[in-house]
């Protein structure tokens, strides 16, 4: 199953059965590719389709749901190679965990709703990367930013947004979801974008900054962005991409080859020891 889009041209048709948004899409467009992985008679058409969209030159970002572990190794195996696949051609890959994606609903919501609830999520992570850009601030973080950074680091993308009045728990929580990558801290470069409505003043501002700088001790800053956001009260919305992170999953051609390698091995042995037998 898939869906892309570009940032700012988009055709957009819904149904019950798919949904499909088509773009056009320009040299410094931000495309999105979404897929769900885990079906062996699509991997032809996701390498046909992810040549052609890189052929392009957009800016491709991957958007991967990995299967439910319910629907067997043989979806989980075949939904690694796809990641991997995506991950040769794309920029860079968000991915999501669908069991984890299952913790968000309640386990008696009909899959049809349960479907579009995960959707959603999905697409809030590229609404944060349109927002980044769209919005403008005292320092703006624009598409030229986002391109070299993901570029800079190639694979996979942590992207979250989290807001809130005041933030009295450790960020790690506030941050960490059950179906986004769990090492998000452990990253090589970060991005923040900090929005701030009328009331929050600097102490505030300051100490949001150094709790941040503390939690991501181990990235490199690329760019740290702000905005203002014309509305009453002290809230802050807050924008995190991080990069330089691990794969969720060992690469199964790796696996293949090393195991064929082993096998190979093994029969060579054993030849030797035949010939020595005799």
């Amino acid at each position: 199953m898939e869906r892309f889009f570009g940032l700012f041209k988009m055709d957009t048709d819904f149904s019950d059965t798919k949904q499909s948004i088509r773009a056009e899409l320009e040299r410094d467009d931000l495309c999105f590719y979404h897929f769900i992985g885990g079906n062996p008679s699509e991997t032809q058409a996701l390498s046909q389709k992810l040549q052609t969209l890189r052929e392009s030159k957009a800016l491709l970002i991957g958007i991967f749901r990995f299967p439910f572990r319910f629907e067997g190794k043989r979806r989980q195996f075949t939904a690694r190679e796809q990641y991997f696949m995506m991950k040769e051609f794309c920029d860079a890959v968000i991915f999501f965990d669908s069991d984890g994606l299952m913790e968000t609903i309640d386990p008696t919501t009909p899959i049809h709703d349960a479907q579009l609830a995960f959707d959603k999520i999905e697409e809030q992570t590229s609404q944060t990367l349109r927002e980044m850009v769209d919005e403008t601030g005292k320092i703006n973080i624009d598409f030229h930013d986002i391109k070299s950074f993901i570029q800079r680091n190639r694979g996979p993308l942590f992207v979250h947004t989290i807001e809130g009045d005041s933030f009295d728990e450790p960020l790690k929580y506030l941050i960490a979801t059950p179906y986004l990558p769990k090492d998000f801290t452990e990253g090589e470069q970060l991005i923040i974008n900090i929005g701030y409505t009328r009331d929050v003043d600097m102490a505030a501002f300051r100490q949001i900054n150094l709790r941040l700088n503390d939690l991501f001790d181990k990235a490199d800053l690329f760019k740290l962005g702000s905005y203002f956001i014309d509305e009453p009260g002290h809230h802050f919305k807050i924008s995190l991409l991080v990069n330089g992170l691990q794969d969720p999953v060992e690469n199964p051609s790796i696996n293949i080859k090393t195991e064929t390698k082993y096998k190979s091995f093994i029969k060579r042995w054993q030849k030797f020891i035949e010939k020595e037998i005799r």
